[in-house]
């Protein structure tokens, strides 16, 4: 099966399997010939007892620590795998972030890049002085994971909070206050953040803590309350320009963009606390979104854990109908 999906993906773009895939299903249900109830009988006492359908997700084996699976129509959990554990965040922060930002400010509002952003871990092309409209700003911070972008974010939106003569610092820390009355409305219990980055705060405190199950819950909420933003993030690459029309190439830290069917949204995250974590959502049928967390996976096995997590959930909704 692994052979022949790889083939697959090579050849054929996952999203166009998929529907394919389902379609002749229907064709094989529906054009199946009627059989009598009295020959299923008969066919059932010749093989003997029915055949119990295997459960797609027990052939999976996870390096994520957690991993929870959320049907967002539902709200039911399809899969979970220490999915109450708390562990470090990193990164998939800033989907909070970005939630936080534009519940508190509109889309258009203007965010200059100064001196505190630019300190920030990592230089991801911004420069002091650059004015962002602040969709813009959030989808290069969300694609690229900018940390130079989101204490942009935090510094600003902290300015409008307070009252114009605090520190940057003390600008940040309003903001983050925000992100934490934030995670407690939705009813993220187990969120705590101290970074609006999710870097790690030293070698032993993370900038963030959740959990697998709360993290799908992040991403579904930031997808259905701002989702002319986080349904960016399913392209690999977008150019974004800045105020004085200089534009910027945000290219996705999730390298694995086509090898998910119908993408909506994804976020990584990997510091050394957390390891690597992946969130994405995915379309697993007409208006039908689902969820998947991992944390404390590798850097490079988030992706393969995320990818099997999604094949076995489209095998189990297959056989479920």
């Amino acid at each position: 099966m692994n052979e022949l999906r790889e083939k697959l993906h090579t050849y054929v773009k996952p999203e166009y399997f998929f529907w394919t895939a389902v379609a002749c299903s229907l064709f094989l249900v529906l054009g199946a010939p009627d059989v009598p109830p009295a020959q299923l009988s008969a066919a059932t006492a010749v093989t003997g007892a029915s055949v119990p359908t295997e459960n797609p997700y027990d052939s999976i084996t996870l390096v994520a620590k957690s991993a929870h699976i959320l049907d967002v129509k539902s709200g039911k959990t399809l899969f979970e795998k220490n999915a109450r554990e708390i562990l470090p965040l990193a990164s998939i922060t800033k989907v909070i972030t970005a939630s936080t930002a534009l519940s508190l400010v509109p889309e258009t509002t203007y965010v200059t890049i100064d001196d505190s952003a630019i300190q920030a871990e990592g230089d991801s092309g911004l420069r002091v002085g650059e004015r962002w409209l602040l969709r813009d700003l959030l989808k290069f911070t969300l694609l690229e994971s900018s940390n130079d972008g989101a204490v942009a974010v935090a510094v600003s939106i902290g300015g409008v909070l307070g009252t114009g003569s605090e520190t940057a610092e003390e600008k940040r820390a309003l903001f983050i206050g925000k992100m934490n009355e934030l995670a407690k409305k939705m009813g993220l219990l187990s969120t705590k953040f101290e970074s609006e980055s999710g870097l790690d705060i030293d070698t032993v405190r993370a900038g963030a803590y959740s959990t697998a199950e709360e993290t799908s819950h992040m991403l579904a909420y930031a997808l259905t309350q701002f989702p002319s933003v986080f349904t960016e993030t399913r392209f690999g690459e977008l150019s974004l320009p800045s105020e004085d029309g200089k534009n910027h190439s945000a290219e996705n830290t999730n390298k694995n963009t086509n090898a998910f069917p119908l993408l909506l949204a994804s976020k990584t995250g990997y510091t050394d606390l957390a390891g690597g974590n992946l969130v994405v959502a995915f379309n697993a049928g007409f208006g039908h979104p689902m969820v998947i967390s991992v944390l404390g996976s590798t850097e490079k096995d988030r992706f393969t854990d995320v990818e099997n997590l999604v094949w076995a959930t489209l095998d189990a909704l297959s056989e479920a109908n």
